[in-house]
């Protein structure tokens, strides 16, 4: 049996080795706890900067006119972030400086009468270490740069991609900072982004590439709309506002309305279809002219009152009316067939009695119209004699040989009669 003091000594070197073992993890795991630390730091930095160059970006395409104007080739216009939070291109209380104390701005210089140059940097605030400023560019993709202690003077692109005299810029943040370079971008940002203003040479940068879906939102304000295909509105209404309409450019015809009545065509314009026209009331203030037949719908009957002097109907077989004067002044009339004489005042005789006034029609020797005797011709009675196959009151509905007058005065149609007087 082993003494107590010989395992003593091999239990001694087995915890040295666990303790050893546990240093290396320790320290492993420390390691990569401040690493990954370090990591989330960078990402976080990017991310913080690519927010403001993607600002700055949308600050120049706004604003492209006067830094442009106000920019030299080594004179840059600076645009910080308050400036970019005052005129709401970054939100209120976004931080100026990144996780590093270093504060980001924003610089175009002008390469060209037509062309800005434009970076992102970073100044002041503690020196990032070199595999931290390498990572932070990583993090920023093609536009990300970082200023190394190798090359101080001047802002290199991520792995070699492009480097950028920090001296055009009129600055020198020294190694340790990043930089975004909005030029780089330029190009992708003239194809993917509409600029508010008009910039020199470039009238793509205001040109669309694609179509716009509004997302249900309005379009307020515009000017002139020129479009070279259809417009179209599913639910609503294409409105104008004052006396004003649709019209074609070409022929110079079109629709308008200019008071509370009428809906007008623009020059005068005739207005042509083979389907129907249909209204209240059609008026034609010149010639009107049928090309087939004049289809008259409504019927009337002949020796009723009219409702307007002139105007035309048919009676039930089709036979033309015409509402004539039924007073001297025309202000009445009766339905008169066509051809049936000149409407007017009559003083007619009956069987050789000239003791009856009419108003109506004499076609020959008949009479149409209303017809009365007078009480001191016809005395208490006043028969008038018809004959059996005469209707003479139009208002009785039998055919009758006789028909009293007295007090009345009634529709006649085809009364034979033995003479007529005008007189009116």
């Amino acid at each position: 049996m082993a003494s107590k003091r010989g395992q003593a000594g091999f239990f001694t070197i087995d915890g040295l080795f666990g303790l050893i073992v546990m240093s290396i993890m320790l320290s492993l795991a420390g390691w990569w706890m401040l690493n990954y630390g370090n990591q989330q730091d960078y990402r976080i930095a990017a991310e913080h900067q690519r927010t403001v160059a993607d600002a700055f970006a949308k600050y120049l395409k706004d604003n492209y006119s006067v830094v442009l104007s106000n920019a030299g080739p080594t004179t840059p216009v600076q645009v910080t972030v308050d400036m970019m939070q005052n005129t709401k291109y970054l939100p209120a209380g976004f931080s100026s400086t990144n996780s590093f104390g270093q504060t980001i701005v924003g610089l175009a210089r002008r390469l060209n009468a037509n062309q800005l140059e434009a970076i992102v940097v970073t100044t002041g605030g503690q020196v990032i270490p070199e595999l931290g400023i390498r990572t932070i560019a990583e993090h920023l993709g093609g536009p990300g740069g970082f200023i190394s202690s190798l090359k101080p003077g001047v802002i290199q692109g991520v792995r070699g991609g492009w480097e950028v005299a920090l001296s055009n810029y009129g600055i020198n943040p020294g190694q340790g900072h990043t930089a975004s370079a909005l030029f780089l971008m330029d190009g992708e940002l003239a194809n993917d982004y509409l600029y508010r203003n008009a910039v020199p040479g470039h009238p793509e940068y205001n040109r669309m590439n694609t179509a716009i879906d509004m997302g249900g939102n309005d379009i307020n304000n515009a000017r002139a709309v020129t479009a070279t295909s259809d417009i179209t509105s599913k639910d609503g209404w294409f409105r104008s506002q004052n006396d004003t309409g649709w019209v074609n450019e070409k022929w110079g015809g079109g629709i308008y309305q200019a008071d509370a009545d009428w809906v007008r065509v623009l020059n005068d314009k005739g207005l042509l279809t083979g389907g129907k026209i249909r209204g209240g009331t059609l008026q034609a203030d010149g010639r009107v002219t049928v090309g087939e037949y004049l289809d008259i719908e409504s019927t009337a009957v002949e020796g009723q009152a009219c409702p307007k002097i002139g105007i035309q109907s048919k009676n039930n077989l089709g036979a033309p009316l015409t509402c004539q004067c039924l007073t001297p002044s025309c202000q009445s009339g009766v339905w008169t067939a066509a051809g049936s004489g000149e409407l007017g005042g009559w003083q007619i005789g009956i069987n050789g009695n000239t003791g009856y006034s009419g108003t109506g029609s004499v076609t020959g020797s008949l009479f149409s119209g209303t017809i009365k005797c007078r009480s001191n011709v016809c005395g208490g009675f006043g028969y008038v004699f018809c004959g059996s196959s005469v209707s003479c009151a139009v208002a009785n509905a039998g055919v009758l040989t006789h028909y009293n007058f007295y007090g009345y005065t009634v529709g006649v149609k085809d009364l034979p009669i033995t003479s007529s007087i005008r007189e009116w």
